[in-house]
């Protein structure tokens, strides 16, 4: 018997590990979140992130300027100005998908843009089954996304993949605040809806996704047949027991149920 849990924080912007983290994404594998698109097969989608830690980094984002860290920003992720003003750290993800295919490709679909979490240390994220859902706080534009779960397995190429569908969180762009890029949405992921996939195609005979795992790490696709630009931020990532509508000890979390 496995004894419920409250929410467990997977990433949480305003922590400073993962506020380093965040602030060490890049295309490389060393460490830090990392992005992909299909340039590596010969396509022309490009994806870029970047932290966006506090309002004045937002600003200066959003006049297309690229917000500075100081050596130790990791370990100040906010200040008074963005406490007073409630501004939530969070990381962008935006860029372009063009479903073309280069002239030299041997690829036969194209028009991707990947994004990819830390791998967790100690072996991943124990998940003991005493969780049933991903939550994840975003904002989305829209676009149909795809969650990642990469599970320590038997079979290394097995990969848990569930959609967001929902509507763009702020359909007016002219409305959202200056100042903080407007609200979040907090989204919540059963896992038991997660499909297992291999090489991008399902697999025939399913095991189900029950939270009795070890995730090694997530990420998120954009693969959607579309061209065009595309904008996604993160705020957090939580492992939730949801049942009735209700997460399970939101202000306990080491109630058990």
């Amino acid at each position: 018997e496995h004894m419920l849990k409250g929410p467990v924080t997977l990433f949480d912007m305003t922590h400073p590990e993962d506020a380093a983290d965040a602030m060490a994404v890049s295309a490389s594998d060393l460490g830090g979140w990392r992005i992909s698109d299909d340039e590596v097969i010969g396509g022309f989608s490009r994806g870029k992130a970047r932290f966006i830690r506090k309002s004045s980094d937002y600003t200066q984002f959003m006049k297309g300027g690229d917000p500075k860290y100081e050596p130790d920003d990791g370990e100040n992720v906010t200040s008074k100005e963005d406490v007073d003003s409630d501004f939530v750290p969070f990381l962008r993800w935006n860029g372009t998908t063009d479903i073309n295919i280069g002239e030299n490709s041997r690829a036969v679909r194209s028009g991707y843009c990947a994004l990819r979490s830390p791998i967790f240390a100690f072996d991943g994220a124990d998940l003991g089954k005493k969780y049933n859902a991903l939550e994840v706080t975003c904002r989305s534009d829209g676009r149909i996304y795809t969650v990642n779960l990469k599970i320590s397995s038997y079979f290394p190429d097995d990969l848990y993949q569930g959609m967001i569908t929902v509507p763009a969180t702020h359909s007016n762009k002219e409305t959202v605040c200056q100042k903080t890029g407007g609200d979040f949405v907090t989204l919540v992921m059963p896992f038991q809806d997660f499909i297992l996939t291999k090489a991008g195609r399902m697999v025939e005979v399913q095991r189900r996704l029950d939270g009795g795992v070890r995730l090694e790490y997530l990420g998120f696709t954009l693969m959607d047949g579309e061209d065009g630009d595309f904008e996604f931020d993160i705020a957090r990532i939580r492992a939730i027991n949801y049942y009735h509508g209700e997460i399970l000890g939101e202000t306990d979390d080491e109630a058990p149920y």
